[in-house]
């Protein structure tokens, strides 16, 4: 078997990671088992991305309780030290109904901007991204939902 690169090895650290947090497993065992399985790189990176993931989490769903016009504020953003693009990348399900009688679908879009934005601010984007791409899909949109909020911060 190939060896893994750095990215590769960092991405199952971060899938992973997702899964301990659910299990309750703390970041000392993680880490042991994750360099018994050969996922190991740089031992603060792998910090930095154990902590990352666990604030993704906790604040995973914080955006929809945020009024539409108001700013998120830290507790219900999460400060990410990924190589972000952007300073913010805000997360968004869109629940569609493809047609009468289906079960809704529902899916996740990013939205990235450098200035901070409202639950209002967001959606109204989405709407408009969802025009531009494909305009007649927009009467298929059921509810557009403000999911999580994320901050670029360094480390």
């Amino acid at each position: 078997m190939a060896e893994l690169t750095r990215g590769q090895k960092r991405s199952e650290f971060i899938l992973r990671a997702k899964i301990a947090f659910e299990q309750g497993m703390s970041q000392t065992s993680f880490l042991r088992e994750a360099r018994r399985r050969g996922i190991s790189y740089r031992k603060t990176d792998m910090i930095a991305d154990f902590h990352t993931v666990n604030k993704l989490e906790r604040k995973k769903g914080a955006l929809q309780f945020v009024r539409k016009d108001y700013y998120p504020t830290q507790k219900a953003m999460a400060q990410v030290t990924y190589d972000l693009t952007y300073e913010f990348m805000y997360v968004l399900k869109v629940r569609s109904r493809l047609e009468p009688g289906v079960d809704i679908t529902e899916r996740n879009i990013n939205i990235s901007s450098d200035i901070p934005m409202t639950p209002r601010m967001i959606e109204e984007k989405a709407w408009q991204m969802i025009g531009e791409q494909s305009p007649d899909k927009r009467k298929q949109v059921e509810e557009i939902l403000p999911w999580t909020a994320m901050q670029r911060v360094s480390e």
